[in-house]
């Protein structure tokens, strides 16, 4: 350095340099600074330990919520696609998510697209839901799309129904005469377009965005083709952060006369958690709904802290919460009380790695079981 002259030696050598987090922070501060014109204050680059969680939308049954879901409920943020045959319950487990979340937060608000135009006020008020905290619109073409944009950029609803995508239709086939032919695969290729211009607005949203499809009969396939396909073109699974597939597997009935189902939740694609292939089952009575208590007492099952006995009785591992033994029905005061005395809430207990979790192969063209069983 010294042979370099009387100056001393040049600035370069003597400028400290950064270390590496220092560069890497900087080169986040400008990159963010040059995108707020577009973006706003949202910081859309950042640090790998900035990425964060999914915030839960609690359904209110803890089989969904921790075993297939995995999180506690459906993610904000991101989307949930529900699919499954025709009355499988599809509409009725959304709307009963809505009602449990009213009840228990005063402010909560949602947004359904009736593409079905199903809704009706009888329906609603058989669901318990406040329709004062429910906006509603029976547009079923391009107009529907625009406006779920608009509300996710809003930001102001918890959660976004477009029920169904199957239903769902382009303006571009309803100008035309019913003898017309019209570009195939316009559904698909409009609904692809949509989920991919909502993915960072949705992202950086509170709102839970649950798309409902129908399975229908494959009418073009060959003897190796699909039974059942999902209309609407492949960008809906792949844009889905948790998909729950609805199947019927048994048949209630109480003195011959046929009250209810069981019914399997597949979270056949989960990347919120690591609950994928899982299958929780749901049980529901017609002129009541989903029983929530069933699925309480599986999870708890589940869990371990619950083992099944004869003639449909349970009991509790841990005898000191409850020495007796209980049916399904007496569940929800037993949490109570243990909530009140022992300060645990097992609903919203995440559940430990050694829990009994069903997980299923993906056998897509298994035919539904029905299964007569006493009640």
């Amino acid at each position: 350095i010294k042979s370099l002259g009387e100056g001393g030696p040049p600035p370069f050598l003597l400028k400290e340099r950064k270390s590496m987090a220092d560069k890497l922070q900087d080169f986040i501060n400008k990159m963010n600074k040059k995108l707020k014109k577009n973006y706003g204050d949202a910081n859309v680059v950042f640090h790998g330990n900035d990425v964060g969680n999914f915030i839960p939308l609690a359904t209110g049954f803890p089989t969904l919520d921790w075993l297939n879901s995995g999180i506690g409920g459906l993610p904000r943020g991101g989307i949930t696609l529900v699919k499954g045959l025709e009355s499988t319950g599809k509409s009725s487990l959304i709307l009963e998510t809505i009602e449990y979340n009213m009840k228990i937060d005063p402010n909560f608000n949602a947004f359904y697209v009736d593409v079905e135009n199903s809704l009706t006020d009888d329906f609603l008020k058989f669901k318990s839901v406040d329709r004062s905290r429910l906006v509603t619109t029976s547009l079923n073409n391009e107009d529907a799309l625009i406006q779920i944009e608009e509300a996710l950029k809003d930001n102001v609803f918890d959660i976004i129904v477009f029920d169904s995508i199957a239903k769902w239709e382009s303006q571009v086939v309803m100008d035309k005469n019913i003898d017309e032919s019209v570009q195939r695969g316009l559904r698909a290729k409009r609904i692809s377009e949509f989920l991919r211009r909502i993915s960072f607005i949705l992202r950086q949203s509170k709102t839970a965005f649950v798309m409902v499809n129908q399975l229908i009969q494959n009418q073009d396939g060959g003897p190796y083709a699909p039974k059942h396909i999902l209309p609407g073109g492949m960008q809906q699974k792949y844009s889905a952060n948790l998909i729950l597939d609805l199947k019927r597997v048994k048949s209630l009935k109480d003195n011959g006369k046929h009250i209810g189902y069981r019914m399997q939740v597949l979270s056949e694609k989960n990347k919120i958690a690591p609950n994928e292939k899982v299958a929780a089952e749901l049980v529901y009575l017609f002129g009541r709904g989903f029983v929530r208590e069933y699925s309480v007492l599986d999870y708890l099952v589940a869990i371990g802290e619950v083992k099944k006995m004869a003639m449909g009785r349970h009991e509790f591992v841990k005898k000191e919460l409850y020495p007796s033994t209980f049916r399904v029905g007496e569940i929800q005061n037993i949490l109570n009380s243990i909530k009140e005395n022992f300060q645990i809430d097992f609903t919203s207990m995440k559940p430990p790695i050694d829990a009994t979790i069903v997980k299923v192969e993906d056998d897509e063209e298994k035919p539904d079981v029905e299964e007569e069983v006493e009640v």
